[in-house]
């Protein structure tokens, strides 16, 4: 093609005359293949050069037309902005001591201190001007203009001083010294535009182009006075400017940009990009022609052409402006595929396309650094437009920007480019794969009030789930375009010897990109966010929908590339892939390599054997370094420190300041990646993700579930309540003899009023969270994603079974894998579920709620397990699987084994160890089936109705949405007779097992219920010290735990000697009756001190502290009563009044602490007076006689003279009574408890031989029992109890701790012989 026709093509004009045309004989298009113009038959050189001096002329021309027609326009600009005062170029003016961290160009700020201000480095004193903001957050901040006289702090910003004006969204106030109500309340991508009138001597507001009125009127103006536009902003917040850098989204007719607008270089940009356009068409038809026919298209006068376009070119893609109005519109363009590509099926972007014709011009003819920053602000163009607000459902604009990446994407070099270098810095991918759901305002007109659904307001349920199903189907489009978008950037086929494929860089920087984001759990995470790409933590929402998008391409890249095998990380790839500061199950990792080197060389073999060789790094000593000041080197904008390297023989590893391995650049190594090591890798970083941030903002989301479950309550009880009067009147109306005046009419009305009013304010509150629950069940946490959670648990477990099975080496799996189950074993049985029922249904996650219970049951005490978070992530995720009933019946359904594995692990004893979880869970077998155990949570006197309430799961959080522990979940009750039974039959068979396991739980409840009382008496003592003393919130949290901690022990000991009653009454087990001794001595002293006489324990129930309102009478009494209940069940199933005393009752009725009045007192019913030990008479015991006694003080009623004034104790303010909890108190529980008693006294009046031993003959230990028992050969005496539970904890004397060897009785009958050889502790003298 010659050059004159080739010009025609480019650039529309035809400059050359006839002669210049026939003197190109020959087609210039063979010649220009190789620079030999010499030749025979080519165009003479000087011709050559003749021609394109000529085309060089008439492009300068054509640009100097350009300069000449817009002086006009050029000077006007000036005159208009001769009112300003500062530099061409806008920016932010920070100063780099503050607490601001800016962006590159300095047009994006974040604040990173408590209340920081800034200024453009501009400011105007006449005239109309504007500038906008494009809000990256929603929090505090005051926007507006500032006067230089002004100055700021932490306490003062913009608007707090006489020459500024500010104006705060999230408070929707505008301030100038003091506050005024204004505006809207703003959202995450609103474009706030601030506009100053000094004509008018005004300032107003607009909210994505819609005012909000004038804000300020008269302000302060004249000599003197100028003023810069200026923010305020709280920690965290950031906002993108834009003060006439680009375009303005919303421009305001009159006022000025802050920036004058290049006019010129928007004209010449223009322009040559319409002329480049042409060569990049011409190119890119050779090039589809080459791949039809094989010929080269390399031809030296297009490489003239593009090198005279690009060098005019380049200066003005420089511009922001340029790059935001004609580039990026000349992009799109080119994003629609023209009719040849189509017919080709030829995708815009790739080789042959006319994007990618452009693409390849700008990469081959500019310098890299140039390349880099066109693409660099093209693509943070596009990411503003797509965070930008959209109207409605109408997600157009955000589907534009992702097809327009896409189409960037699809040119390799491009592609790799921006994933080195841009889309994983400072979240740029989690933005554009986050979804914003519509505003508050619209969500109000899809959903209005009579079309909202709760359970507690009512409303068209049918109605407000199609409104659900609208918002999902107008995501799916912009949902599908980000999938492939994700599939470009995951492309496996464009690597080569030198470089690395695009799958490789996306895997690696992603990786890379999740632990810098996992750093925000570690201490000095502000540090590390300083060092990393990322800068500040990245928003909850957004991270779930990058992890779940992520988990969707994985899902999706499984099944096409690897369809025949189950999606699993391989074994092998945990001694690969580096997890940074995470540990594995058996400890750290260079601690297994030493102690399981064998091993892993026998599982990897000799060819792999390098994936775990210690790597050989240069190291640097403390002395070697020069300036101490580069370990510390954490400016906002100084780069990581650097190193000089060091000599070779140098071998000790260098270690990063508070790092344990210094984070080199990411560089993968050149080539593919094997499909299967990409998913699996990917796989795994899904996993990573969703433990170290993506599972936060589901928390959030089902606090809004939870909050609608109570209002729903709320709204029930009120209407019941209005309800009720109303019928209530109708009868005093109906009723002839009554006659009501004015006064009762009106009193009746008020109320109807006040409870009306009551309904609204909550219903309204309900209203609103149903419209956040659309987004949050079509989009946040909707079915799909669901299905992927489901889907990547199974994966995990799959991976967890697979690496169980190698023995040993199972310690070298990440904890992470373990630490993740009780999370997303929630988010599927609890979470993902957006209404708050009983039961949740789990048809579609039962594969895996089977897998889980039976790995959970199976590794519940797996000594390969090590790090302690890990053994607490096992028994957190069982807890989770006990509190649904699909979850227990998947536990009952598990093999033998795993069931006999739980268990073990469940039943040891309670020390060393973290036992409270241990005895929730087994609580959760037993709940439901305890004696007055319908419910664990806390009844009310005051609720009504014989039946518990049950709302479904609850747990208390921290402030960071967090679980605080298994001690602190509260679900509905599922029993399970399987491990009951299975409990009873290991505790019975193996009685040196159940011993042991009992003597741990009766010392635990032992420590625990004194803890508690000895808090409370301290309290007591405070506040009778003291009139208006006040308790530490710790110690009233430790006092309620200590509470907590006895009630459950006391149910485990109740369900214990229910479904093993063998080890009470058989007397000839061997420890029987020590354990059925210490068990009625624990329980009545639990009743003594918490029933009658009131002590410390009521008066801290009538104190009615909030934080201890889970210390009450009913929990501790009705365990205390179901033990009692379950050792005496026999005798209350047989007759009234046995003919005989059994073990049980004498064990009972002997013990010094038992008293009648505190069983009675459990229904409100003490008739028997409380005997003192001193006062209780040698010989026959008669209560009878002892009338005298106040069983309520336990005060002696002496005689009073008439004249005397008579003291008695206060009454409870509290009174307790079974009979007032009918939701949790059966009938056939109260007739058992009387029935108790009565049987009780009937025994107690066989035992008439009963005489309490005098004070000499008690022993020193218990000072109950009387001394039976010898110790040898120390000779001291004791009753049999005490020391043989003292040996069960220690072989040493309890006086003289010395070693025991026998225990003889009065007979002289041996009743212990130590076998054990320990020997006593070592006795130095006092001058050693």
């Amino acid at each position: 093609m010659s050059i004159a026709k080739l010009f025609v093509k480019i650039f529309g004009e035809d400059i050359f005359d006839k002669t210049d045309t026939n003197s190109q004989e020959q087609d210039v298009e063979a010649e220009a293949s190789c620079p030999k113009p010499q030749e025979e038959g080519a165009l003479p050189l000087t011709d050559y050069c003749r021609q394109m001096t000529k085309v060089k002329s008439w492009l300068n021309n054509k640009l100097s037309e350009i300069d000449e027609n817009c002086l006009e326009a050029v000077i006007t600009q000036r005159t208009q902005m001769l009112a300003r005062l500062g530099p061409p170029h806008v920016a932010f003016d920070i100063d780099y001591s503050t607490n601001v961290r800016p962006s590159a160009d300095r047009l994006t700020i974040r604040s990173q201190g408590t209340f920081n201000t800034v200024k453009a480095n501009v400011c105007v004193f006449g005239g109309r001007w504007m500038y906008e903001i494009l809000l990256h957050t929603k929090g505090v901040m005051q926007v507006g203009w500032a006067s230089p006289t002004c100055t700021f702090c932490d306490n003062q910003g913009v608007g707090d001083s006489l020459l500024s004006y500010g104006y705060d969204g999230c408070k929707q106030q505008i301030w100038h010294i003091s506050e005024k109500k204004y505006g809207e309340r703003w959202e995450v991508g609103d474009i706030v535009g601030i506009t100053i009138d000094f004509q008018r001597q005004e300032i107003e507001y607009y909210r994505n182009g819609k005012s909000m009125g004038v804000a300020f009127k008269r302000i302060e103006t004249g000599p003197g006075i100028a003023y810069f536009p200026a923010i305020s902003l709280s920690f965290n917040q950031s906002v993108f400017g834009n003060f006439g850098n680009m375009p303005y989204v919303y421009p305001i007719e009159g006022f000025m940009p802050m920036q004058a607008k290049p006019i010129a270089h928007v004209l010449k940009a223009d322009l040559l990009l319409g002329y480049m356009s042409n060569l990049a068409d011409i190119i890119a038809r050779k090039t589809r022609k080459q791949y039809e026919q094989g010929v080269s298209t390399k031809k030296t006068v297009y490489v003239i052409f593009c090198t005279l376009l690009i060098e005019r070119l380049t200066a003005h893609l420089f511009d922001l402006y340029v790059i935001a109005d004609k580039l990026l519109a000349y992009i799109k363009d080119l994003c629609l595929a023209s009719d040849v590509e189509k017919q080709a099926k030829i995708i815009p972007g790739a080789t042959g396309s006319l994007l990618g014709g452009v693409l390849s011009i700008l990469w081959n003819y500019l310098e890299k650094e140039e390349i880099s920053y066109i693409l660099k602000k093209t693509v943070n163009t596009l990411l503003i437009e797509y965070v930008q607000s959209h109207k409605g459902l109408d997600y157009q604009n955000q589907k534009t920007a992702i097809t327009t990446l896409n189409c960037l994407c699809n040119d390799i070099k491009t592609r790799k480019f921006l994933l080195e270098n841009k889309l994983f810095r400072k979240h740029c991918l989690a933005l554009f794969m986050y979804i914003r759901p519509p505003r508050h305002q619209y969500l109000e007109e899809l959903l209005p009030n009579n079309a909202a659904w709760t359970e507690g307001i009512g409303g068209p349920k049918a109605k407000y789930l199609l409104t659900v199903d609208k918002v999902l189907k107008a995501v799916e489009p912009l949902y599908l375009v980000q999938k492939a978008f994700l599939f470009t950037l995951l492309v496996n086929t464009d690597g080569t010897d030198t470089s690395p494929s695009s799958r490789k860089w996306f895997i690696t920087k992603l990786r890379r990109y999740v632990m810098d984001l996992s750093a925000e759990q570690r201490p000095f995470h502000s540090f590390f966010f300083m060092q990393s790409s990322i800068h500040y933590p990245i928003q909850d929402q957004v991270s779930l929908s990058l992890l779940c998008i992520l988990i969707d391409i994985t899902r999706n890249s499984f099944e096409k590339e690897v369809n025949k095998q189950k999606p699993i990380v391989d074994c092998e790839y945990f001694f690969k892939f580096d997890y940074y500061h995470f540990d594995r199950l058996g400890g750290v990792m260079s601690h297994l390599k030493k102690v399981f080197r064998e091993e892993v060389n026998q599982y990897l073999g000799p060819e792999r054997i390098q994936y775990i060789s210690d790597e050989d790094r240069p190291a640097v000593h403390l002395a070697q370094i020069s300036d101490a000041t580069l370990i510390l080197n954490i400016g906002n904008r100084a780069p990581a420190p650097t190193i000089n390297r060091i000599p070779q023989s140098v071998t000790a590893t260098f270690t990063h300041y508070f790092n344990p391995r210094a984070q080199p650049t990411v560089q993968p190594s050149p080539s593919t990646i094997t499909a299967n090591e990409s998913l699996c890798e990917l796989l795994d970083t899904c996993v990573l993700f969703y433990y170290s941030v993506g599972h936060k903002y589901i928390m959030k989301i089902t606090t809004a579930r939870d909050e609608i479950a109570v209002l729903n309550e709320v709204l029930r009880e009120t209407k019941g309540y209005r309800e009720n009067i109303e019928k209530k009147l109708k009868i005093v109306e109906a009723h002839a003899t009554v006659c009501l005046d004015e006064t009762h009419c009106h009193q009746f009305a008020d109320l109807t009023q006040k409870f009306g009013l009551r309904e609204n304010v909550f219903a309204k509150r309900s209203i609103e969270l149903a419209r956040k629950q659309i987004w949050f069940r079509a989009v946040a946490l909707g079915k799909l994603r669901r299905l992927n959670f489901v889907w990547l648990l199974e994966s995990i477990f799959r991976t967890l079974n697979a690496s169980s099975n190698l023995e040993a080496l199972f310690a070298f799996v990440p904890e992470i894998y373990i630490n993740i189950l009780p999370i997303m074993l929630d988010t599927i049985m609890d979470f993902s579920n957006h209404e708050l029922m009983l039961q949740f249904e789990m048809s579609d996650a039962e594969c895996v709620i089977d897998e889980a219970a039976e790995f959970l049951s199976g590794h519940a005490a797996d000594q390969r397990v090590v790090i302690a978070s890990c053994k607490d992530a096992l028994l957190q995720g069982l807890g989770t699987l006990a509190c649904h009933r699909s979850g227990m019946r998947a536990l009952e359904r598990t093999p033998t084994t795993s069931q006999v594995t739980l268990i073990n692990a469940l039943l040891r004893p309670y020390e060393n160890r973290a036992w409270g979880q241990s005895n929730w869970l087994l609580l959760r077998f037993w709940l439901g089936d305890g004696f007055a155990f319908r419910d664990a949570r806390q009844p009310s006197p005051w609720l009504s109705g014989n039946e518990p309430v049950y709302n479904g799961l609850c747990r208390s959080r921290a402030k960071n949405e967090t679980h605080t522990g298994l001690l602190h979940h509260i679900a509905p009750p599922n029993p399970s007779k399987t491990f009951q039974r299975m409990i009873g039959s290991m505790l019975t068979d193996d009685e040196p097992f159940a011993t042991t396991f009992l003597n741990s739980v009766l010392s635990q409840l032992n420590w625990a219920f004194s803890e508690f009382i000895l808090l409370l008496q301290e309290m007591q003592n405070l506040a009778n010290r003291q009139e208006n003393a006040v308790f530490e919130a710790k110690q009233l949290k430790i006092c309620a735990m200590c509470f907590e901690l006895t009630v459950s022990l006391l149910r485990c000991l109740e369900m214990i000697i229910t479904v093993a009653p063998e080890i009470f009454h058989d007397a000839s087990r061997a420890n029987s009756d020590l354990i059925l001794n210490r068990v009625c001595q624990l329980v009545s002293q639990v009743l003594s001190r918490v029933t009658v006489p009131p002590g410390c324990f009521q008066f801290v129930i009538d104190m009615c502290a909030a934080e201890l309102e889970s210390v009450s009478h009913f929990p501790i009494i009705a365990a205390s009563l179901g033990i009692i209940v379950a050792l005496m069940r026999q005798e209350l199933d047989s007759e009234l009044y046995p003919p005989k005393v059994t073990r049980i009752s004498r064990a009972l009725l002997t013990d010094p602490s038992f008293q009648f009045a505190n069983l009675e007192f459990a229904l409100d019913e003490v008739r028997t007076p409380i005997l003192q030990q001193t006062e209780i008479p040698r010989g026959n015991f008669d209560p009878q006689q002892r009338a005298h006694i106040d069983p309520l003080t336990n005060d002696v009623r002496v005689p009073i003279p008439a004249i005397a004034k008579r003291l008695r104790a206060s009454p409870p303010f509290i009174k307790f009574s079974l009979k007032d909890f009918p939701s949790h108190v059966k009938v056939k529980e109260l007739e058992d408890t009387r029935k108790l008693i009565d049987v009780l006294r009937a025994k107690q009046s066989l035992l008439s031989d009963i005489t309490l031993p005098s004070e000499d003959s008690l022993c020193p230990i218990c000072c109950a029992k009387s001394i039976n028992v010898v110790f040898h050969p120390c000779k001291h005496q004791s009753c049999r109890n005490c020391i043989l539970q003292h040996l069960m904890n220690s072989k040493l004397c309890f006086y003289c701790k010395s070693l025991i060897e026998t225990v003889t009785g009065p007979d002289g009958a041996v009743l212990y012989h130590n076998t054990e050889d320990v020997l006593p502790p070592p006795v130095y003298d006092d001058d050693f």
